[in-house]
């Protein structure tokens, strides 16, 4: 009997070794949308409230990339809220990992006001505006839609756009999208892959 409650006792402890040890070299798990091969990403030029700001001053972190504008009433903010949450939880790494806001609203939002924008919700963010061709030639290139709606009675108007974050690797290129409504804690753990840990 204590023969085979000993094989019986060894058998489980293989099995929950092995179950183990096949869980640790699994790859880690991805939330986001991975774009492969990764999309090489043209430099461009927009203006920070300190002077212009090219993608490629960037190169060596990972860029994370959201278009909107300021006047947004729920889509901006919460995937901003959503950003800086994720970036608290990374601690020291959060240092290789840079936010921009790009806004698409070239009538109303300045670089300084971006700037304002943005880090309201993160000192490290950076918010950056410009001209509507400049505007309309980097959404071309990333692929981001966009539409100012005819302003009302009081001269407000919205602003349709793509909610999803782009996520560049070092190099420039494109290896990620996050949709809207993607929780910080999934974008905390994508970042911490893509980071090394």
């Amino acid at each position: 009997m204590k023969r085979q409650a000993l094989f019986f006792f060894l058998t489980v402890l293989l099995l929950v070794a092995g179950i183990a040890i096949f869980q640790l070299t699994l790859p880690p798990k991805i939330n986001g949308v991975i774009i492969d091969p990764p999309k090489p990403m043209p430099d461009f030029t927009l203006q920070s409230a300190e002077g212009p700001v090219n993608l490629g001053d960037f190169r060596g972190k990972i860029v994370v990339l959201y278009f909107g504008y300021l006047s947004c009433p729920d889509v901006c903010p919460t995937t901003l809220a959503a950003l800086r949450e994720a970036l608290n939880q990374l601690g020291a790494k959060a240092q290789d990992a840079q936010v921009i806001f790009v806004s698409v609203d070239y009538g109303r939002d300045t670089p300084e006001k971006a700037r304002d924008y943005a880090t309201n919700f993160h000192p490290d963010f950076l918010g950056l505006a410009g001209s509507k061709e400049q505007v309309d030639a980097v959404t071309k290139d990333f692929g981001i839609y966009y539409l100012i709606n005819p302003p009302d009675e009081n001269g407000f108007y919205t602003v349709d756009h793509t909610a999803t974050v782009q996520v560049l690797n070092p190099a420039g290129e494109l290896i990620m999208t996050w949709p809207y409504g993607i929780q910080p804690d999934e974008i905390a753990s994508d970042l911490k892959v893509l980071l090394g840990r």
